[in-house]
């Protein structure tokens, strides 16, 4: 009975869904599944959604998931785009689908630094998704390898903003939450610009340790978390903190429906390159595992 229960149940979860693409490599093992019912193709990272996309050319272009023009990063481009020169230099950290590039305007430069040469593979082909082929209207330039290598051989103060989307419940680049990476990122930002994380995750509340780091270099922040379930429009929950030198760089998103001002506990060491406490980050339940 415990047999026909497990295979029935397999069977359900398959039901107009296939699995596109799989593959290993160092950085863990990456899927891009199909869903006929609602039209959809799934980019994972191990059980991680790193977007999604239409399949039906009239929406092919909406972004999905965390990156929904009714979510917080739709609302950050907005802010974003109130104040800033209609030309201004982006950089993404973390390519997944490439959905970001459906903000892009035709007078912007934007720039990818994607440490997975086969996540570039599967974003790069149209059978699976067709953000970077249809909807980049903007010039974009692919930096592959450790953006905290690459990032040096960007011009000083050249970037109005800096996504960090590198963080996933699968595995946290630590190298990229120290108090050196920061100071690296606000050398490649200019004097206005602002510095975006997205930390949606399962298992850890980065939140603190982003609060510690602003702290750390006179930086202000806000925390826009977005509990909102999966909603039909394909809107997903999702976690962004951004930051930057002064509020009013980031205007009206203080007073955002889900923002919170970022506050340093001051109760945690600040994590550098030579400290971090993953433990100290974990969303522990109350019966005490994780």
């Amino acid at each position: 009975s415990l047999g026909a229960v497990i295979v029935a149940a397999a069977l359900v979860t398959g039901i107009g869904r296939s699995t596109l693409h799989a593959e290993r490599n160092f950085f863990g093992v990456l899927r891009v599944l199909s869903d006929q019912q609602r039209d959809l193709h799934s980019f994972l990272h191990g059980s991680t959604v790193h977007g999604r996309q239409h399949t039906l050319p009239e929406r092919r272009c909406d972004a999905l998931s965390y990156y929904h023009r009714e979510g917080p990063l739709g609302r950050i481009f907005a802010e974003f785009r109130n104040s800033r020169p209609d030309d201004a230099n982006i950089a993404i950290i973390g390519l997944g689908t490439g959905a970001t590039i459906s903000y892009a305007r035709p007078s912007e430069k934007w720039t990818f630094y994607e440490i997975n040469p086969a996540v570039v593979s599967v974003a790069k082909s149209p059978q699976y998704f067709t953000y970077l082929t249809d909807c980049a209207a903007a010039p974009v330039a692919m930096v592959l390898g450790d953006a905290r290598l690459k990032l040096h051989n960007a011009p000083d103060q050249s970037y109005n903003l800096l996504v960090l989307d590198a963080f996933s419940s699968d595995a946290i680049p630590v190298h990229l939450m120290t108090q050196q990476a920061l100071d690296l990122y606000l050398s490649k930002l200019s004097p206005s610009g602002l510095l975006v994380f997205h930390i949606s995750n399962r298992n850890l509340d980065l939140t603190g340790v982003l609060a510690d780091l602003a702290k750390s270099r006179g930086l202000s922040g806000v925390s826009m978390l977005d509990l909102t379930p999966p909603q039909p429009n394909g809107k997903d929950p999702s976690h962004w903190v951004v930051l930057a030198r002064n509020s009013a760089d980031y205007g009206a998103l203080a007073n955002d429906k889900d923002a919170k001002p970022l506050v340093s506990s001051g109760t945690q060491d600040v994590w550098t390159d030579d400290f971090s406490n993953i433990l100290s980050v974990f969303k522990w339940r109350e019966n005490g595992a994780h």
